[in-house]
């Protein structure tokens, strides 16, 4: 393997990867779950609602099978992408990767819609802006848990080096 494949892989790590995956499915589907539900005194007779266990646990399984099977194994290849720029700038950086996860999303939910509803891809909407808005949750939660990672990091060898 080459130093560019081994960074690009690394940009980062595949569990934290895996970790930001399953958060942003517990998310976004406790914010499904939440703008779903119809309180007692709302609801209409004769009609039946599902229960808010219900919607957060299909949701999560939804969620997590877009995440895992589609948006994951892309997000490694959009990595390779922003690994091979040579950025030097934090602006940069931040705009190639929206624009990247922007294409990720987009890229995703077109082949979500195709798999999933065959001929009429782009004949129904909704999922595409479900799979943006989930791609950029996922970026952040990546954003957000690497950095507690590196933070930590810097702790423990700024500690190491006081201790010698």
């Amino acid at each position: 393997m080459t130093n560019q494949w081994t960074r690009s892989i690394w940009v980062v790590p595949f569990p934290i990867k895996c970790l930001a995956a399953i958060l942003t499915s517990t998310s976004i589907s406790l914010i499904v779950g939440i703008m779903e539900y119809v309180p007692l005194a709302e609801r209409a007779e004769h009609t039946y609602y599902y229960p808010f266990w219900y919607t957060l646990i299909i949701s999560v399984l939804i969620s997590s099978a877009i995440l895992l099977f589609l948006i994951l194994p892309l997000s490694l290849f959009a990595d390779h992408v922003l690994a091979s720029r040579r950025m030097n700038r934090i602006v940069t950086k931040v705009i190639f990767a929206i624009l990247t996860y922007l294409l990720l999303g987009v890229g995703s939910g077109v082949l979500f819609s195709i798999f999933v509803f065959k001929l009429d891809a782009f004949e129904y909407t909704g999922h595409y802006q479900y799979i943006v808005i989930m791609t950029f949750v996922f970026l952040l939660w990546q954003l957000g848990l690497s950095g507690l990672l590196s933070r930590g990091r810097d702790e423990n060898r700024s500690d190491s080096i006081i201790d010698k």
